[in-house]
């Protein structure tokens, strides 16, 4: 065998090797449980419950998808907050998630409009 050869062996083997540490072997599921697990965690110490933390489909991103009822304060310091933990990437919230108003403006329209 040649050298290209080998060289090409040895990098097909290397990622044979990624694939299926990352996927089979169950590398991504550790850290998938971890990274949820320690998201819980801290959503349970500020005390929101109705906050779900999931991780991304694709582990090796390590992003965690955030979705509940929050306003726009809460949304800030939360991606603050699980952005500093170990092993997190990223963090986003779920586009469906609803934004909820704590502080409405005194002089606000009544909800059903002018009458």
């Amino acid at each position: 065998m040649n050298r290209k050869g080998k060289l090409w062996l040895g990098a097909l083997a290397a990622i044979g090797v990624a694939e299926l540490w990352h996927g089979p072997v169950g590398a991504a599921n550790d850290v998938r449980t971890d990274l949820e697990r320690e998201t819980r965690s801290l959503l349970d110490y500020y005390e929101l419950p109705q906050i779900t933390a999931r991780m991304d489909d694709a582990p090796l991103t390590r992003r965690i998808i955030l979705n509940g009822p929050a306003d726009d304060f809460q949304r800030r310091a939360l991606v603050e907050r699980v952005g500093e933990l170990p092993g997190v990437a990223e963090v986003r919230w779920d586009p469906a998630s609803p934004v909820i108003n704590n502080f409405p403006r005194a002089n606000a329209p009544a909800a059903g409009g002018p009458r």
